[in-house]
């Protein structure tokens, strides 16, 4: 019934969301390779031409249980362009929503804060994260995003980011994430005209307690009439 509720929800307004930022359409594929041998091959294709997205992934596990994870996103803009985001995935046995903003403070900074209740048949926990971004250009900006996360060992994440970006929107971007229980986090992505590609290494990153190195190949194409 959840699920169902949600899908509805999220479709109802994207219909009716006005349009906003350039659309996309893309595709990718992640592996995650974890130090205890349980990979995940996880292909992931979206759609988002502004006003909302839609994304089918899935999670194919060397043991368990795979995981279909549809989801949809509306993300609404007002005329200082700030946005408000409303989503929704299903993950396995739990339906997971987000309420979240991304406010133009002016003098290039960015502030951000969501929060996202996870409603299992048994609970509901709560991840919630706050951040702002810099920019210095077009699409080149610094930021750094506290995150609570309550599930597992109740991490506390701190994602900092650099991007350095051409006014094409190809871009080089560096994340180090610091995080409670002693550990670290990094990733190295890029995008080049319509290849995207990337390597992150997780020490407890989330709410996993394993280690694992995720290496990313996808493309990523501008939707007709909308190329930046």
């Amino acid at each position: 019934m959840i699920r169902r509720i949600g899908i509805g929800l999220a479709l109802l307004v994207a219909l009716a969301a006005p349009a906003s930022a350039a659309g996309v359409v893309g595709a990718q594929f992640r592996y995650w390779a974890f130090d205890d041998g349980n990979d995940i091959r996880n292909p992931i294709v979206y759609y988002a031409p502004g006003p909302f997205h839609v994304q089918l992934e899935y999670w194919d596990l060397v043991r368990g249980d795979d995981q279909f994870r549809p989801e949809v996103g509306i993300h609404l803009r007002d005329r200082r362009r700030s946005v408000y985001t409303v989503q929704w995935r299903h993950e396995r046995d739990a339906e997971r929503f987000w309420l979240g903003t991304e406010q133009v403070l002016g003098g290039h900074w960015v502030g951000r804060a969501d929060i996202s209740p996870i409603v299992t048949r048994d609970e509901v926990l709560t991840v919630w994260d706050v951040g702002a971004d810099y920019y210095w250009g077009s699409y080149s900006f610094a930021g750094a995003t506290l995150i609570r996360d309550p599930r597992g060992d109740d991490l506390w994440v701190l994602p900092m980011r650099a991007r350095f970006a051409t006014e094409r929107n190809d871009w080089l971007q560096f994340t180090l994430a610091p995080a409670s229980q002693r550990t670290l986090g990094w990733a190295v992505d890029a995008k080049l005209r319509w290849l995207k590609f990337g390597v992150e290494r997780n020490s407890r990153y989330d709410f996993s307690t394993r280690d694992n190195v995720i290496s990313t190949l996808g493309v990523e194409f501008p939707l007709p009439g909308q190329e930046r």
